[in-house]
């Protein structure tokens, strides 16, 4: 027969159990103190394959935000996936291109799914002109960019009125300079504060020969996103669209000195991205995501 007595000795025990059961571990952050994302692009064979499996191992790498690298499935997919894995999507691109011919659906899929920032990922020119890829930062003329920096606005007034964040991320080709002044610069100094940030792309910055840590320190209001992406320590520094990266804290990027110069209130997320690999791109992953996670524990 419970008695009052026995009930509260048995729910005592019981509480006194439960306390020595190991509490959740708390997702792992990066060194400014934010979770540690992925850029999809990064694992794109096997999303393309197994999209379910694909965000499944992301997760239990450890990752808890995603960025895609544009629409993947439609939004009651995506929001089904992700109450399975435990992933947010803060973040979209779309190249220019695209945006020219489907801005406000890119807008609307973005709000849909309660992604905060639609970002473009990628320039083009008014004329739609062929320029190979790999040649596009020397056969885009100052013009060019001053164009880009108009749709810019154009996209970043559609967005708000969404409720959506619009932003830029840089490649290498941005750096080529004009009477002395990189484009990226120009781009910065052409577009509206309130309706474009910018997600800077480190290893970009750094095979262009530029210094990313003062591109933080310059701009540090008008960045809000971060690529943390390294480069291979036989980097050739150059302006042509040519990846050279390798898993985070295995190149040649000082990631300390780094994240001292960003300022933790703008930055409001990063995501580790790679497009060169030696081994499996879920590898590759697992390696950034450790060296972040004990960065951020050390921070």
């Amino acid at each position: 027969m419970w008695t009052r007595r026995r009930f509260l000795q048995s729910s005592s025990l019981a509480v006194a159990a439960m306390t020595c059961l190991p509490a959740e571990a708390s997702p792992a952050k990066g060194p400014l103190g934010r979770p540690i994302g992925l850029q999809i692009y990064t694992v794109r064979e096997a999303a393309a394959k197994d999209l379910p499996g694909t965000l499944k191992a992301i997760a239990d790498i450890g990752y808890t935000e995603l960025e895609l690298a544009g629409p993947a499935r439609p939004v009651s997919e995506m929001r089904a996936l992700l109450a399975d894995t435990g992933l947010s999507i803060p973040s979209m691109h779309a190249n220019m291109a695209d945006l020219q011919a489907h801005a406000q659906q890119r807008v609307d899929y973005a709000k849909e799914l309660g992604v905060r920032h639609l970002v473009c990922s990628f320039p083009s020119t008014a004329d739609a002109r062929s320029i190979p890829t790999g040649s596009l930062g020397a056969g885009m003329t100052l013009d060019d960019w001053k164009w880009n920096a108009e749709q810019l606005n154009r996209f970043g007034e559609l967005a708000r009125k969404a409720g959506v964040r619009f932003g830029y991320h840089n490649h290498n080709i941005e750096f080529r300079s004009f009477n002395g002044v990189p484009a990226f610069d120009e781009l910065l100094r052409l577009t509206d504060p309130t309706l474009v940030s910018f997600e800077l792309d480190i290893a970009w910055v750094v095979t262009a020969g530029q210094d990313p840590a003062a591109y933080l320190k310059k701009y540090a209001n008008r960045i809000t996103q971060l690529h943390v992406k390294d480069v291979r320590k036989d980097l050739r520094v150059t302006t042509e669209l040519q990846a050279q990266t390798t898993e985070v804290g295995s190149g040649a990027i000082d990631w300390k000195a780094l994240f001292a110069a960003a300022d933790p209130k703008h930055i409001q997320h990063c995501y580790v991205e790679q497009e060169n690999f030696d081994r499996s791109p879920l590898e590759s992953i697992r390696i950034s995501f450790d060296y972040l996670s004990r960065l951020g524990a050390a921070s």
